[in-house]
């Protein structure tokens, strides 16, 4: 009796168990199966906010490059114009330079030609007559002494034959042909401006006075075509 009773209850006690077994297996297979189901879900959720991450980044990327090359267009055309701009302005500024030398030029040529009187002109002296103040004995202090026309007791002692300037453009003097007769025995010698004066005579042409006498300009070296090379 005890011994069916006990077998008997060991029985109900493992079909009790076996019982809550398997219902607590369905229930974990249940929550498994959630679980499966929360992650699909999630990665489903990652993978859309993935695609949209990108997509939005795509679009930003194309939206900078597109502001990129607009700001760098904008940027040529800018320099382009600030080039067009300068080279009017050097243009401008190079027609001004010259229209104000050519102003200045003729100004400065107004100006000589108001002053003729204080010009004088190579054709007015080359050929000129050349006295001496003193043919004998010469003039002390020649550089002292002012002349404004030709004195009745000069001697014409030759003529010009060239004038010489130093590289600069400035006068230095003037060759003189002196002695001989009919172009036979002349001598040419050269004769500083310090010891020459310019007087004007007829027809707006010029003569010279020297302070030398005429022997003094005879023992001065001659000078010829070989001398200034």
């Amino acid at each position: 009796m005890n011994m069916t009773r006990l077998i008997t209850t060991t029985a109900l006690a493992l079909t009790l168990a076996a019982g809550s077994a398997h219902a607590e297996s369905h229930t974990n297979g249940e929550k498994v199966e959630q679980n499966l189901e929360n992650a699909g879900e999630s990665l489903e959720k990652a993978g859309e906010n993935a695609a949209q991450a990108t997509g939005n980044a795509a679009g930003d990327a194309a939206d900078a490059s597109e502001k990129a090359l607009e700001n760098a267009a904008q940027a040529t055309e800018n320099a382009a114009e600030a080039t067009e701009q300068a080279a009017e302005d050097a243009a401008q500024a190079t027609g001004n330079a010259v229209d104000d030398a050519a102003t200045a030029t003729a100004n400065a040529t107004d100006g000589m030609l108001q002053n003729d009187t204080n010009m004088i002109r190579a054709r007015d002296i080359m050929g000129g007559t050349i006295y001496s103040a003193n043919a004998q004995d010469g003039v002390a202090e020649f550089e002292t002494v002012t002349y404004d026309s030709v004195g009745e007791d000069w001697e014409n002692i030759g003529e010009i034959e060239d004038i010489v300037l130093s590289s600069d453009g400035q006068l230095q003097g003037v060759v003189a042909e002196i002695g001989g007769f009919l172009g036979m025995g002349d001598k040419h010698v050269f004769v500083p401006m310090d010891s020459v004066k310019l007087i004007p005579v007829e027809d707006a042409d010029m003569a010279l006075v020297v302070g030398y006498s005429e022997e003094q300009l005879v023992n001065m070296k001659n000078v010829d075509e070989a001398f200034w090379e």
